[in-house]
This record gives C-alpha cells, structure tokens and sequence, in this order.
C-alpha cells in the first residue's frame, strides 16, 4: 500500500509513522522541523521517504507531493492548535488551517483522503452532540476545521476531485511526542518535579475528552484499512472529564496530591461530549487503553526521554 502522511512530522504523524506497517510505501511531508529526518534514521524507517512542502507554497506542494504516483490513502494531520493564538489574530488561523489544505486539495490526486477535523466545530453546544447535529463553531480553529471539512466536500462533490474521504471530528489524544504546551505533559511534569500546585486556565469545569495515543492510531489505522468513505465521524474515548476531575484524577495515580490554581480564561471552553459509538458500528474500533494505563505509559516515556 502507498501511504501519504501530510504533517508526518507532528505528535499524531511521529506515532502513525511508527505504527504503519514496514512493508508499506510511506510518504511523510514535513516543513521546517528539520529534526524529522533524524528521527525517521534513528528509528529505522527506511520505508518512509521524507518530503520537505510548505503547504502554503502551491509550486512546493507540486514538486513535492504531484509528483506521487498510485497513492492510496492520505491521511491530512497538518494543522496549527494553537487556539489562543489565533483568537487574537484570526488571520492566523486562515493562513495555517484554511489555505494550505486549499492548496492541497488543489493538486492532490490520489485515493482516499482521511481529514482530521476536530471536536472543536461543536462549539457553542452543551451537553451529547452527533455529526447529524447542526452546528455553527463560534472560534478560529474550530471555525477553520468545519471550513476545511466543506472545502473537502466541494472538492469530492462539485470538483470531482479528491474522490473518496473520511473526516474524523478528532477529540484529541496525549502521549509521546506531543507539544510541551499540552495539558497532559505539564501534568506529568508537574509530578514528576514533585510540585504541589497546577494552573488551569478558567475555572476548570469544561470538558477535556482525549485517548492515549496508541488509541488513537488504532483508530486511524481502522479507517485507512476499511473500505467505507464519504462519511464523517466523531473519534473520541467516550470518556469525558472536566479540566478539575482530570487534575484530581490523574493525581490520584500516582499518589501524589496537587492543588489546582484557576488563572485567567480558557479559550477552548467546551461544554460538549460525543459517543465512540458511531466508530464502532463504522469501523469496528473503540479506545481499550484507560486513563490510569495511559498516563503510567506516558509517564515511563517521560521519563526515558528525560534520561536520555
């Protein structure tokens, strides 16, 4: 199988590329982390060739992915999450999430697209939510992943481009490699430097719904393998907890106690959840790895990485 992977060189792209099996052909684009090919050498993936694409340049996405010939399956990661970054400057927003898939769309002629949309287009919802419900996103990101999500569409339906596709309404995930920024990492180092005290922004009773990561490939792996399309899914645990109970929860499995400090607000506020049933019944997936398992696997990562 022929395997693009647009944004190989992020958290859910370094542990995808791990995943895939050896014997597949992997084609893994990056931008300026250059770091990237050091990792694909010091992991031994010799299957993966490394395409260096500023997917905001259309004549480097040309070169560098038009190119590809008898693609199956592209899975698109490329994204900027940084919320609070583009609340104070939407055109962030529109320039890193809207134009580069744009220009992807533009030039891509392979086969199945798989486009991880995000939970976030539910903003502005409370309480269980479904892709069947309407919805009108309130913020950058998540106004820019529904965009991206219609673009997708215009491109299948109206360009008959772009053929088949998959969008996963992505709730998140946590575990090696992801950004130092994310709430699970500063947990984990929050106890391991034995401190007492974890700032939550906002008063913490918002929802925060993510798998470990290992989860989360395996649901992404479920979907390149099967052969359903044109759909889109919720991917989430199914296990929803506020920023507090996540604080309070995680530390509990390490039998330590931290007090949490409120400060300024969250951007992300959700007051939303969403079932893994639909993932189930499509692809016949559902997340086994528990929070307690998870965070004692992330935390042996930590470690390791720390020691090295």
């Amino acid at each position: 199988m022929n395997i693009l992977v647009v944004g190989a060189s992020g958290f859910i792209g370094k542990n995808l590329l791990l995943k895939l099996p050896k014997y597949w052909n992997v084609f893994g684009t990056y931008n300026t982390n250059q770091t990237f090919v050091n990792f694909l050498k010091e992991n031994n993936l010799d299957n993966v060739v490394p395409i260096k694409c500023d997917l905001t340049d259309q004549m480097q996405i040309k070169n560098g992915v038009g190119s590809l010939k008898n693609i199956d399956v592209c899975i698109y990661l490329a994204a900027n999450t940084n919320v609070g970054e583009m609340v104070k400057d939407p055109i962030i927003d529109m320039n890193t999430n809207i134009a580069p898939l744009v220009n992807f769309l533009n030039i891509y002629k392979g086969g199945k697209l798989i486009f991880l949309s995000s939970g976030a287009v539910y903003m502005g919802h409370t309480g269980q939510i479904s892709p069947e419900m309407k919805i009108d996103p309130t913020i950058p990101y998540s106004i820019s992943k529904y965009t991206c999500e219609q673009y997708i569409k215009f491109f299948s339906d109206i360009k008959k481009m772009c053929k088949d596709y998959v969008i996963l309404r992505f709730f998140g995930a946590y575990g090696p490699f992801e950004p130092k920024r994310k709430i699970s990492t500063k947990l984990i180092e929050t106890i391991r430097d034995k401190k007492s005290e974890f700032t939550v922004f906002g008063d913490g009773r918002n929802y925060i719904d993510f798998m470990y990561i290992d989860d989360a490939i395996k649901g992404v792996m479920a979907v390149i393998e099967s052969d359903k399309t044109n759909l889109t899914s919720d991917f989430c645990s199914g296990n929803p907890l506020t920023i507090n109970e996540l604080v309070e929860n995680v530390s509990g499995i390490f039998e330590t106690s931290i007090k949490i400090k409120h400060d300024g607000i969250s951007q992300e506020y959700i007051t939303f959840y969403a079932s893994p049933t639909q993932m189930y019944r499509l692809f016949n997936f559902k997340p086994k790895i528990t929070l307690e398992e998870g965070f004692k696997k992330f935390d042996n990562w930590v470690r390791s990485a720390r020691e090295e």
